[in-house]
């Protein structure tokens, strides 16, 4: 189906596609543990983080999915560029909420620090009892959105490198047909 090639290409998807992985985790375990704060509160969860959350549980699915270097892994890359939008919208949905305020913003006190810090046991409270309570894990959960949004991005190029150098489409189709045809007839063996 490909050109004999290197290895570097298959290397640097597995690579890409880890990172991919590890910034996945790292914010859907700091939105998480928000989420389960928030929810012992009983308060509402804001639908940005919402949303990041379930970005970031399509790309654990895709990465672990699509890491091994076959060569029809190379055919999922415009799913790279699906999720390199998804991240960026992600990450500006998060980053517009604080703006360039960061830890000070009117959101992050009401709402990031009030829950994180669990002050909704002590009742209302000002932005100095806030403090910089749940900072480091609301920067480090944008952080790692732009760093997710950045390796899907790397990966969908590579991926499209890989596709116009290496596969040969004639050859994908043929193996594609035959693919197609040994599961159907694996489903009809099952179902007879």
């Amino acid at each position: 189906m490909a050109r004999e090639s290197g290895v570097a290409h298959k290397v640097i998807s597995v690579l890409l596609r880890l990172a991919e992985l590890a910034s996945a985790i790292i914010v859907l375990g700091i939105l998480s543990r928000f989420c389960y704060l928030a929810g012992i509160a009983e308060a509402h969860i804001d639908g940005r983080i919402i949303y990041t959350i379930v970005v970031s549980c399509l790309g654990i699915l895709y990465s672990v999915f699509f890491c091994p270097p076959f060569k029809n892994m190379f055919l999922g890359f415009p799913f790279d560029f699906v999720l390199f939008v998804m991240w960026l919208v992600a990450y500006c949905l998060l980053q517009t909420r604080t703006g360039t305020h960061t830890c000070s913003a009117n959101w992050y006190y009401n709402y990031w620090g009030y829950y994180w810090g669990r002050f909704y046991r002590v009742g209302r409270v000002n932005a100095a009892d806030i403090g910089d309570a749940g900072c480091a894990p609301w920067r480090t959960a944008l952080a790692f959105s732009f760093i997710a949004w950045f390796l899907h991005f790397l990966s969908g190029i590579l991926g499209a490198y890989v596709f116009v150098t290496y596969i040969r489409l004639d050859e994908t189709k043929n193996d594609l047909r035959q693919h197609a045809e040994k599961l159907t007839n694996l489903f009809n063996f099952i179902h007879n």
